[in-house]
């Protein structure tokens, strides 16, 4: 018969309080624990569950209908309410159906080879100005969102707008960090800044904006070709499909989002990292030089930079952008050996489940090299990109695209980061650096 999860020993309203004020030391403390999971009470709402084994991890996003996402409310609703990240059943499955041809194949050789003539772009900058000091998650971010949007939108939006929605992503942040409000009962409200709604306006009006522009071309005989903006557009003309303007901006302002802040992360520790273990950096750069060619880094390229590939899996495992999955229990559902109440709000915390020891060898140390001892898809533990029908339908578009951006900036240049770079991350959907990553950008010898 099924058993509850075990509690931890303090009161509920305690440990709910230090998940949401010191979440990655609660978390790792919970992970050390308990074998299987933990049910922390929460009072006046159902049970906050971390799941800390990778089979029930699996388990569980592998089962949407009993453990669908978590609605999108309040903030978050302001930006998008029914992207395909916040969306399930009958919705989620039209989605991503009409989505999916933009993700797959020829538009995966088609991101990788865009991404890689951005990353040549800002390489040759940096060339004509020497050494200079930058913040890196913005530089980063800068260069992601323009791919992001150029080949998921099918629109270049430029430099203004990409540094224009840095800011937007900045106060978004502020506004999702997790504190203390956890721990709140449902019914206690929680107040939306006046500079929130300001960003959450401007993003939702870039992507109208955006949809226009497709719309006219479109309706004037143009081909747009095969982006996802103009695949929405195409089946918002079949009878058959129910896909509202509301709908399509939510996906267009989602996908600005999600289609270059977990990537522009995620380079920006997977260079942080490379500057702290030169010898890694040194063959990255050693494959780079012998794989690449004069001219911006290509899809054709990826063959040759399997150490490339490995440092960005192992900056993955070490600082995952998306560092946990959130769901909630649709009725009381059985998992494993446990039975979880209606409507607990469950955790599978890559950031924690990636550094236990049980399943990964000396789970703190950087090392590239254990991807070519273990195949990282066959690994349940090491989740970056979710598991299950929700995984990540971008995951592709980010290892190719990230792997030939490294490639390409630490081939001519040292990225050197200080040591206490990443010491102050916040904690918001996304694990974000808290005033960005100041880094000296140097030729190298």
């Amino acid at each position: 018969m099924p058993q509850s999860l075990p509690a931890p020993p303090d009161a509920g309203l305690l440990n709910a309080v230090r998940f949401g004020s010191d979440t990655f030391r609660f978390l790792e403390g919970v992970q050390a624990r308990f074998e299987d999971g933990t049910a922390i009470p929460v009072p006046g709402r159902p049970p906050l569950v971390v799941l800390t084994n990778p089979e029930l991890i699996e388990a569980a996003l592998d089962r949407r209908d009993e453990f669908p996402r978590v609605d999108a409310q309040g903030s978050a609703a302001m930006i998008a309410e029914q992207g395909l990240v916040q969306s399930e059943g009958d919705l989620w499955e039209q989605q991503r159906s009409a989505m999916a041809p933009a993700f797959a194949g020829r538009q995966v050789a088609a991101y990788a080879n865009t991404t890689g003539r951005r990353a040549h772009r800002l390489a040759e900058s940096w060339a004509e100005t020497g050494t200079r000091e930058l913040n890196l998650h913005r530089a980063m971010t800068a260069m992601t969102i323009r791919v992001a949007s150029e080949i998921l939108l099918g629109e270049d939006i430029g430099r203004e707008r990409a540094d224009q929605f840095h800011e937007w992503m900045a106060v978004a942040g502020r506004e999702f960090e997790f504190d203390v409000e956890v721990a709140m009962p449902e019914w206690v409200p929680t107040p939306t800044s006046g500079e929130f709604e300001t960003a959450a306006e401007g993003i939702r009006g870039l992507s109208e904006e955006l949809i226009e522009r497709r719309r006219a071309t479109l309706a004037d005989g143009g081909d747009a070709g095969s982006d996802m903006l103009t695949l929405l557009l195409r089946a918002q003309e079949n009878p058959e499909v129910e896909m509202p303007d509301e709908q399509i901006r939510d996906e267009v302002a989602t996908f600005l989002i999600a289609g270059h802040e977990t990537t522009a992360l995620s380079l920006t520790y997977t260079l942080s990292l490379l500057s702290w273990n030169p010898e890694a950096r040194r063959r990255v750069r050693e494959e780079a030089r012998e794989a690449l060619g004069d001219g911006p880094p290509e899809h054709d390229d990826l063959d040759d930079l399997e150490y490339t590939k490995r440092a960005y899996r192992e900056a993955l495992r070490l600082y995952p952008p998306a560092w946990a999955v959130f769901r909630q229990a649709d009725g009381d559902q059985p998992l494993g050996d446990y039975l979880i109440e209606d409507g607990s709000a469950i955790i599978t915390p890559q950031w924690s489940v990636h550094r236990d020891d049980r399943y990964f060898e000396a789970p703190e140390t950087f090392d590239p090299d254990r991807w070519a001892r273990r195949d990282p898809n066959a690994v349940d533990a090491y989740f970056p990109f979710s598991t299950g029908p929700h995984a990540c339908i971008g995951r592709g578009f980010a290892l190719s695209g990230a792997t030939l951006v490294l490639a390409r900036l630490v081939r001519d240049f040292d990225v050197d980061v200080p040591e206490d770079a990443l010491d102050d991350l916040r904690i918001t959907p996304t694990l974000r650096p808290a005033d960005g990553v100041d880094a000296t950008v140097r030729p190298a010898e």
